[in-house]
């Protein structure tokens, strides 16, 4: 999970299991890439990989399981920020599908990144983040999970930088994140477009 991809982490109120996850997932609207995926046993780490592809964009799960832990209480759902603005819709609709099947809180990795990097421009936390007592960093985690309204989430109360980036885009790419993305970008030259976010808040 990398710059070039808008990171949520999706919180069950009670853990599953891999089967159930595969399920739930696969009926809020996720296809489960079975060829890519593989299950944990008592000696290896479990991957599970999933996605929602349509003309409005590309949406990717992930599940991480320990070896030897049967129960599942969260994954990671991203989108690559050259997607087209629309994903943000696709993204909320197959969020409260889930939770029509499961209860769920969202919790926005981005938030956090960006209160941290606004607190490192001023000189209260360190290069890596370091440096701010337990009650306040409680604080900023609370102000992390993210209601399942698209319309919320649109009006990027906090300024996010990576998120209006995403929201600005009339005309996005639909692509996998990570390497097929920085792939994309170095391809059609996209770098400065890229890093032009980046300076803004690093």
């Amino acid at each position: 999970m990398g710059l070039e991809a808008y990171l949520l982490q999706i919180k069950f109120q009670t853990p599953i299991s891999e089967e159930e996850v595969i399920l739930l997932l696969e009926q809020a609207g996720m296809a489960y890439l079975a060829d890519k995926s593989h299950k944990q046993n008592i000696n290896s780490y479990g991957n599970l990989y999933f996605e929602e592809r349509s003309i409005k964009g590309l949406i990717e799960a992930h599940i991480l399981t320990a070896p030897g832990d049967t129960r599942i209480d969260d994954f990671s759902l991203r989108f690559s920020i050259l997607s087209p603005k629309t994903v943000v819709d696709q993204t909320f609709e197959f969020l409260q599908k889930l939770c029509t099947l499961i209860d769920i809180e969202v919790y926005d990795t981005e938030i956090r990144n960006h209160i941290f990097r606004r607190l490192r421009q001023t000189g209260k936390v360190d290069q890596n983040f370091e440096g701010l007592n337990e009650e306040d960093d409680a604080a900023i985690d609370k102000l992390c999970f993210v209601s399942l309204n698209a319309d919320d989430f649109k009006r990027n109360e906090l300024e996010i930088v990576k998120r209006q980036t995403v929201l600005d885009n009339e005309h996005g790419e639909i692509i996998e994140g990570g390497a097929a993305t920085i792939n994309f970008i170095d391809k059609n030259g996209f770098f400065n477009r890229f890093l032009g976010w980046i300076k803004k808040e690093l």
